[in-house]
Formats: C-alpha cells, sequence, structure tokens
C-alpha cells in the first residue's frame, strides 16, 4: 500500500490493530497507533474501540489507560473495555472506581460490566461493595440476573467464609444452579468448614 501511494483509512487501520490483537503483537500495534498521532487521524469508534482492545490483550493496561484518558469523547464501548483491561489484569480497584466514574458521567451500565465488577469484589474479598452492585443492578437499573451474576456473589460470600448467606442465595435463586457455582460453593466449605461437618441442608443443595 506504501509503495503504491496508498495512505491507509480508519478501515485499514481497525484491520491491522484487529490482527496485532490476535498475535499479540504490541511493537506493531504501537507503531500503528503512532502513525495515527503522527498523521492526526480522527478515532472513529471502531477505530478507538480496536485500539483500547489491542492494548488491553496485549497487556500494556497503563498505556491502554493513558489512551482512554486522551480520548475526548468517551462512549460506553470504550468505558467497558477499559473496565474489563483493568480487571483481567488483576487491577481489581482501579476497575471499581473506573465503574464509578463511569456512572458518574450518566452512562447506564448493562449486564456485562457488573460480572466484571463482581468478580473484582470477590477477588478482593469487598463484600459490602459486592452486595451493593448486586442489589443495584435490580434496584437502581432493573438489570435481570443471571447465573453468572448469581456466580459472583456466591463465589464473593464463600471466599470470606459466609458459607450459610450464600447457602441462602443458592436456595433461592429462580434457577437451578450450574456445576460452576455447586463447585465454587463446595470449594468454600471445604475452605472454612469441614465437609464432614456440614449440615443436613447443605447436604441436600449437593444430593439434590
Amino acid at each position: 500500500m506504501k509503495l503504491g501511494n496508498e495512505n491507509p483509512n480508519s478501515i485499514t487501520l481497525v484491520s491491522m490493530l484487529s490482527a496485532c490483537t490476535r498475535l499479540l503483537d504490541f511493537r506493531a500495534g504501537e507503531s500503528i497507533y503512532h502513525y495515527i498521532v503522527v498523521n492526526c487521524i480522527g478515532i472513529d469508534v471502531a477505530l478507538g474501540t480496536t485500539l483500547l482492545e489491542m492494548y488491553s490483550k496485549c497487556g500494556h493496561v497503563k498505556k491502554d489507560f493513558q489512551v482512554f484518558s486522551s480520548m475526548s469523547e468517551k462512549n460506553f464501548q470504550y468505558w467497558t473495555i477499559m473496565i474489563f483491561g483493568f480487571a483481567d489484569h488483576g487491577h481489581g480497584k482501579d476497575a471499581i472506581s473506573l465503574f464509578t466514574l463511569m456512572e458518574q458521567t450518566g452512562l447506564v451500565p448493562d449486564s456485562m460490566p457488573f460480572s466484571v465488577i463482581l468478580s473484582a469484589c470477590s477477588h478482593l474479598g469487598h463484600v459490602q461493595k459486592g452486595r451493593q452492585f448486586f442489589n443495584q443492578m435490580v434496584g437502581t437499573y432493573g438489570i435481570q440476573l443471571t447465573l453468572e451474576h448469581y456466580g459472583c456473589l456466591v463465589d464473593l460470600l464463600g471466599r470470606v467464609g459466609l458459607i450459610e448467606e450464600a447457602y441462602e442465595i443458592i436456595k433461592n435463586m429462580p434457577m437451578e444452579p450450574n456445576s460452576v457455582i455447586l463447585r465454587s460453593f463446595l470449594g468454600a466449605c471445604r475452605n472454612h468448614v469441614l465437609v464432614n461437618s456440614l449440615d443436613d441442608k447443605l447436604r441436600k443443595l449437593f444430593i439434590s
């Protein structure tokens, strides 16, 4: 393309960045970003989304956040990718802070970022925040809870030893618990109590 004196447009750059993401080729992706900056190419939604995903998937979260912060207009997709990026690379506190900041801008989150935030709360042991976000989904945003959301809450409660509360969540779920939730709960029981000492109602959960 260069030899033919043709300049890449946004569609070309999106395709190139997507290839870099699949190959986890950060250097090539970085050079494409420099080309965008030097040539003052406007970043539309597709290009901005692909750029943020490239940095996130390649594990360069700080650089990802720099690019995110430099964007004058941030849509819901940008916020979500950045929240996912922080959470995926062990920056749970940053993910939670960014989620809160997104809410303050007036954007309405859907079920996807809530799954990430609940998972971050679980790994950080933030029980109160986890409960708050879980209740907020229904009470504030009217989001229909899924098995994934319930699983995140059960995992959070189980990690900190709130076995009875985790059991009540499973028992009162409007759908049958899947194997992931049951394994998570059983693992919590093993970590915090002797499996042989589980009372009858906990045993029934696994028998049924």
